[in-house]
């Protein structure tokens, strides 16, 4: 990330520790699933979602507290995806699983 967009990030809010948390919160929508507002040519050359959130910001299409899922909305669908990812791997278990072979004793 340039200077040029940290100071643009800085003048936003009126403190870095601010800032750095909803950058982080961001950072974790963005793992969660939610879709980015930046275009994919802003978002190519890094998977880093802190770099991909920090352009966001930049660009002015996100604000610190707007814009961002509320809390109750992002525990709700991080709930939900932690439960499709045990049923999903319930599933590969169940098709995959082998009975032990065991000594004729």
């Amino acid at each position: 990330m340039s200077e040029k967009n940290i100071d643009k990030l800085l003048a936003q809010t009126d403190s870095k520790y601010k800032l750095s948390v909803a950058i982080a919160k961001r950072a974790m929508q963005l793992k969660s699933g939610v879709n980015p507002v930046i275009p994919p040519d802003q978002r190519t050359g890094t998977r880093n979602l802190i770099t991909v959130a920090m352009r966001e910001m930049a660009t002015g299409k996100l604000e610190m507290g707007a814009n961002l899922i509320d809390q109750a909305r992002l525990d709700k669908h991080l709930a939900q995806e932690k439960q499709r990812q045990a049923e999903e791997l319930q599933r590969q278990q169940a098709g995959s699983y082998q009975m032990p072979e065991f000594d004729g004793d």
